[in-house]
């Protein structure tokens, strides 16, 4: 898995998967082509996370996309580190995430092949497909998050503790909707 490569260790940890009805080709073609936000529950929790950089008018909002994609995520700053067509794609990103803007860093590829620096954390996140025998596939996600130093891990953790439960139904919710756009590729004659 290339998120081991990324992230081989970690101070967080969390992964969902979902079994598919689907091939994997489908299944990766629906991971691309799916709406990830979903529904209006991941759009609140996702509208809440943003509200800080809204009230303090950050530079860094973003409007809110029609559709949250694999591309507005990356669009957003969420780096494109890895892919293995078909099997796997890990995206990374870099900040301060418990402070209330999040003091992203803008994605530079070079920096995650380097330490975490003193004061940030670093997430890896992927999705990957596998096969699960007789026309079925494991879909994956996994977040994975390195702080570099103690007192940034004391900071994450209080963090974490907060939005880990709104951040794990995110991730069961983009699984839902790659489910729900593999079912509109069967319902609409596709493999």
């Amino acid at each position: 898995m290339k998120l081991d490569e990324l992230l081989p260790r970690w101070d967080a940890r969390e992964r969902h998967e979902r079994i598919l009805a689907a091939s994997p080709d489908a299944v990766w073609r629906a991971l691309f082509a799916a709406d990830l936000a979903g529904g209006w529950t991941i759009r609140l929790l996702m509208g809440l996370r943003a509200l800080p950089a809204l009230l303090f008018r950050s530079s860094t909002v973003h409007p809110a996309p029609r559709r949250v994609g694999l591309e507005e995520l990356i669009a957003f700053g969420f780096g494109r580190l890895a892919e293995v067509s078909g099997e796997e794609i890990a995206l990374g990103i870099e900040g301060r995430f418990w402070r209330p803007l999040g003091n992203l860093e803008p994605f530079d590829r070079r920096r995650f092949e380097t330490p975490v620096g003193a004061g940030r954390a670093r997430a890896v996140w992927n999705f990957t497909v596998v096969g699960a025998g007789e026309g079925k596939s494991r879909l994956a996600t996994e977040t994975r998050v390195l702080c570099g130093d103690p007192a940034s891990r004391r900071k994450f953790r209080l963090y974490w503790l907060l939005v880990r439960p709104g951040s794990g139904w995110i991730r069961r919710a983009m699984l839902a909707a790659v489910a729900r756009e593999c079912a509109r590729g069967r319902d609409a004659g596709g493999a």
